[in-house]
């Protein structure tokens, strides 16, 4: 059990690799037991780094191997897109498909973790843009009125930016040449053009933020919200493949279980056969073993149909190198489940304030309400009246235009100008909808936080009594697999017939079914509770992947049977045969 010991403090991960390296002290294991690892540091990486993220440099030497050109994947020849024969040509995963690899494929090409990594690129996109607001702009014009009464012409060049206190800055060379109507005289320019440079400054609205800004914090906001994002689409995705995969492996398992019991009956047939052939058997025991034998490929067919389902919704996760879908063979089935263990007792209060501080919900919210208090922000600054400063200087250069020579050597203008609305609805109106707005964030926080927590009260209580229930299906399975054994020496000495055997056969593989579903609802319950913690999916499945295999009796695996002794049987035949 030296693997499952590890795993109560984690065999990777940043965080504790560090701490061991400094000497501090390994953390003890959480509510979910051993299994429940401290949420490692590569989830939280796996973002800003652009395509290239941790998790697909992870996932560099993958782990499904090439494949040539012309062989088939599971379903799915290379290079085709059709095809739907379960079994692959050739086995990729000789020691069984295992957990981490289906989260490894996932992470490196589920298409939904893969759109959410390009969220922070279209984010990015969106901060440059909002950016371009403040970029400075070169403008110019040239006009002429080359006919009529006033010819003339006008050139100007410059360049001008917001900045980012909501200011307004202008410098550029214009020059006015021709004759020019006398109320348009402004226009005319000495002979050498004239140099000005203006200035626009708010003092009360546009002073603080404005529209701009704003933007520029939104914008700033979204990208910030890819991240949590990001590992939102993860966590989804990966508790679903791990949904999906322990019901692939149950019901490979029950599959694997009835096929053994139709093989029995087809065992017996053939005993029964060369019996009747002696004289030792009857007709009538052949008849009625041949309807055993169509009622068992009944429910080998019925576990079939649903084996393969689970086979074609896993290989939704389960991708080749090219990221196309592998549906995964029979051979692929691990032989047993890990071993399972009761979780220990922890503290639910810290367990929930660990997974408020890892869960990407709560800080998706946050980063929303920050969003809409700078909204609130813009609606108060739009409820102040515009009052702003402006000046202007300007300076012609040359020969005077005209004999008047009335063009100043150097002009300065400088003064106020103002706007207020009087009713002031729309910044009222805003205001309001946008602290309506954050107080519906809020609770909703509030819902979110107290969602997680009773996610955490539901898998804790699921992983407690499915632990039990493993523990009470292995003994009934035990207890149904020794009456078996009895009532088949019974029977080999005439004492039951096969009717009553076969139901024994059958109780007998029922309950062998419930003890597969017992482990494989165990292992969903261990996969929601890492899920509502909010742990590293890969971390988590590559260290389910290290435990041993149960030992329990299951497929191809009997307990150990004492050897019955004929004359205690007889004596204790008879007296059950009295009680009845």
């Amino acid at each position: 059990m030296a693997s499952v010991e590890r795993m109560a403090y984690g065999t990777s991960g940043r965080d504790f690799g560090q701490g061991r390296e400094q000497g501090r002290e390994r953390p003890t294991a959480n509510s979910a037991g051993k299994l429940l690892t401290p949420y490692c540091a590569a989830i939280d990486l796996v973002l800003l780094l652009g395509p290239a993220t941790l998790a697909q440099e992870r996932f560099t030497q993958s782990v499904l191997p090439p494949v040539p050109d012309g062989e088939t994947i599971g379903a799915f020849p290379v290079g085709e897109d059709d095809g739907y024969e379960i079994e692959a040509t050739r086995k990729m995963f000789p020691d069984g498909l295992s957990l981490a690899d289906v989260i490894a494929s996932l992470c490196k090409c589920y298409p939904e973790i893969q759109a959410a990594r390009q969220e922070y690129r279209r984010a990015d996109g969106e901060l440059l843009s909002s950016w371009g607001t403040f970029d400075t702009k070169l403008q110019s014009y040239s006009l002429n009125e080359p006919t009529g009464y006033y010819e003339n012409s006008r050139h100007a060049i410059g360049v001008a930016r917001q900045t980012w206190w909501g200011g307004y800055l202008s410098a550029g060379y214009r020059i006015g040449r021709g004759e020019f109507q006398p109320w348009y005289k402004e226009r005319e320019t000495d002979k050498s053009g004239e140099f000005k440079i203006g200035w626009i400054q708010p003092l009360l609205r546009g002073k603080a933020t404005d529209l701009n800004r704003v933007s520029v914090f939104r914008a700033s906001l979204a990208r910030q919200a890819a991240q949590p994002a990001l590992l939102q689409a993860i966590l989804d995705s990966a508790r679903e493949a791990t949904d999906t995969y322990w019901k692939w492996v149950a019901a490979g398992q029950s599959l694997r279980a009835q096929r053994e019991l139709l093989q029995l009956a087809k065992t017996r047939g053939e005993q029964f056969e060369a019996g009747l052939k002696a004289g030792k058997f009857a007709e009538i025991d052949i008849i009625l073993n041949r309807q055993l034998i169509a009622e068992r490929q009944v429910k080998v067919l019925d576990s079939q149909r649903k084996f393969q389902a689970m086979a074609y919704k896993l290989s939704l996760y389960l991708r080749d190198e090219a990221c196309q879908p592998i549906i995964p063979s029979e051979a692929w089935l691990p032989q047993r489940f890990p071993v399972t263990e009761r979780p220990t007792n922890g503290n639910l209060r810290e367990d929930v304030a660990a997974s408020l501080a890892r869960r990407p919900e709560p800080r998706i919210l946050q980063i929303e309400i920050n969003r809409m208090r700078w909204e609130q922000q813009l609606a108060r600054n739009d409820a102040l009246p515009q009052f702003d400063f402006v000046a202007e200087a300007s300076q012609d250069v040359g020969p005077p235009a005209s004999s008047s020579d009335d063009k100043d050597e150097f002009l300065v203008v400088v003064g106020v100008r103002g706007e207020v609305p009087i009713q002031r609805r729309k910044a009222r109106g805003k205001l309001q909808s946008t602290s309506a707005k954050v107080a519906q964030l809020r609770q909703k926080l509030l819902l979110q936080k107290n969602k997680i927590e009773t996610e955490l009260r539901i898998a804790y209580n699921a992983l407690q009594l499915n632990s039990q229930i493993v523990e009470q299906a292995e003994l009934s399975l035990a207890a149904a697999l020794d009456s078996l054994q009895r009532y088949r020496f019974a029977f080999d000495r005439g004492k039951v017939d096969l009717i009553y055997l076969n139901l024994l056969e059958t109780k007998a593989n029922e309950t062998e079914i419930k003890l597969i579903e017992a482990q494989g609802n165990w292992f969903q319950s261990l996969g929601q509770m890492q899920s509502a913690l909010g742990l590293d999916p890969l971390e988590q499945s590559l260290l389910i992947s290290e435990l041993p295999l149960s030992p329990r009796p299951g497929v191809g695996i009997a307990p150990s049977q004492n050897t019955i002794d004929e004359e205690n049987f007889d004596r204790d035949w008879e007296i059950h045969s009295q009680a009845e």
